[in-house]
């Protein structure tokens, strides 16, 4: 097994002195694999190695990432997938190499990095950091009247291993143009996309601002220019994108109404990543049981309150609808309610959540939980958290789904925590393993969790047992994460 990513890492050390530069390296070592594959003692190991140097306006970075695994047949790579180097002055600011970049809200072009994941994909079992970026250059400026922004650069397919040929397909060309004025803001933005087997252009205007103290909107409409439809057509060839938002909020209280509607609305491999209009959960099964947009075709409503009755009480609720048009209708819908109460000796969250998904076969889901967190002596902190969640589908003759979740977490400070976690379910998608002729009902997964940080530097984590997998959700992002049965070691290093 190749070592660079360590020597590097004992080379950053080494210059770690100088204020202008930093690090970060985040290590993972697997013993284990997915439940029912072959071989049950897989070895793997990935390292992402991060640098960068800061001096006045200037900086230059790098990552390093490699991995390996013990399978004959197992893909392998050792790969600088980012470098670049950025300036800023004052209101202009200049990228060259790989960047990060959003333009209005997403709807034609969005880049993420979900800090510290790490993705794998069923098909080709590689491990890699998960984020979507652009490989060219990119220069902005901006006033207190206007902000201009324009790019080039081919899109990183996220879902793709890094040495894979096809992972930047996406040649985007783009700019941005937004005026300001007494808090009110109009822009048009424009996108060119090259790849292979398509070659489109869109066009997009947005305008928002604040009309009241504590009120504010924003509103984005995005539609193809070269496509089979006529520019501002919403028959069924046209490709668009619309999207509204309205806030209001104080002190103790705030609502949200959003709006969208999307079609035909996938450019080239995923350029486009417009907000989904789904209540972003941190609960266990709520997360794994997310709705993920439908970008051929997809409408629907948002709509959040939260009221704070006190100091020590909060109660959200949050309502979410779409509709996707395929042939039929698939309909979706979730109404979710959440109290949060400090007792000072106590602290309390309780939710109930009630979804429909046609498009899932889901006539109806129910789940609750009751999260309750104690402090005890000399800073420690103990956990207990319940999730409970039943599944109905439309199917004749099939028992209805239960899945259950426990949670029991000792910790002290921010330097080390301990968790025992258990779940449960019948759903036999998830149980039945396809390498054995036997149909599994049931499945319980039973794992330890440890971390410790023994400086803000560094932060050490183990796992042991078994991980039931599922769609993850993070910052409107939804990626696959797999089972996983063994032994993980996770470090992280800033320097």
């Amino acid at each position: 097994m190749k070592k660079i990513s360590l020597i590097l890492l004992f080379a950053g050390f080494a210059i770690a002195s100088k204020a202008q530069v930093s690090g970060f390296n985040l290590l993972e070592v697997q013993f284990g694999n997915i439940p029912g594959q072959e071989p049950d003692d897989l070895r793997t190991f990935y390292d992402q190695f991060n640098i960068q140097y800061q001096t006045k306006g200037f900086k230059a970075f790098a990552r390093l990432e490699q991995f390996y695994s013990n399978r004959p047949d197992g893909d392998e790579y050792t790969k600088f997938t980012q470098y670049g180097l950025n300036y800023r002055n004052k209101g202009f600011e200049a990228k060259l190499g790989n960047f990060y970049e959003t333009l209005g809200r997403g709807l034609l072009l969005r880049g993420y990095e979900i800090k510290n994941s790490i993705f794998e994909d069923r098909i080709y079992r590689v491990r890699q950091g998960f984020y979507k970026d652009v490989q060219g250059a990119f220069v902005r400026y901006s006033n207190d009247w206007f902000e201009v922004k324009a790019l080039r650069g081919k899109n990183l397919t996220p879902q793709l291993p890094p040495d894979h040929p096809d992972n930047r397909e996406d040649l985007v060309t783009a700019g941005e143009l937004t005026f300001s004025l007494f808090n009110q803001n109009v822009g048009a933005i424009f996108v060119d996309n090259e790849h292979p087997e398509d070659h489109s252009q869109y066009l997009s205007f947005h305008f928002g601002g604040s009309v009241a103290e504590g009120l504010d909107y924003y509103g984005e409409v995005a539609h193809r220019t070269n496509g089979e439809s006529n520019y501002l057509s919403f028959d069924d060839q046209a490709s668009y994108g619309a999207y509204f938002n309205l806030n209001y909020s104080t002190t103790d209280f705030g609502a949200s109404l959003e709006w969208k509607d999307y079609h035909n609305f996938i450019i080239g491999s995923g350029l486009s990543d417009p907000p989904t209009l789904i209540k972003e959960h941190s609960y266990r099964t709520l997360n794994r049981s997310t709705h993920v947009s439908e970008l051929l075709d997809e409408r629907g409503i948002q709509i959040e309150l939260f009221y704070s009755i006190d100091d020590n009480n909060r109660l959200t609720f949050n309502h979410s609808r779409g509709e996707n048009n395929f042939v039929t209708t698939f309909k979706f819908e979730e109404y979710f309610l959440e109290w949060y109460a400090d007792f000072s000796s106590l602290q309390l969250k309780t939710f109930v959540d009630y979804a429909s998904d046609d498009f899932k076969l889901e006539d109806s889901r129910i789940a609750a939980g009751v999260y309750l967190t104690k402090p005890l002596q000399k800073r420690w902190v103990v956990s207990l958290e319940t999730e409970a969640q039943q599944i109905k589908r439309s199917f004749e003759g099939v028992p209805k789904v239960e899945n259950f979740y426990a949670g029991l977490i000792f910790s002290k400070s921010s330097k080390f925590s301990a968790a025992l976690i258990w779940e449960f379910t019948n759903d036999e998608f998830i149980t039945d393993l396809p390498s054995t002729s036997k149909v599994e009902k049931k499945q319980h997964y039973f794992s330890t969790n440890l971390s410790y940080k023994p400086n803000y530097k560094n932060t050490i984590q183990l796992f042991a047992g078994e991980r039931r997998g599922g769609p993850a959700c993070t910052s409107g992002i939804c990626y696959e994460v797999l089972d996983f049965k063994g032994v993980e070691i996770r470090w992280s290093k800033r320097f």
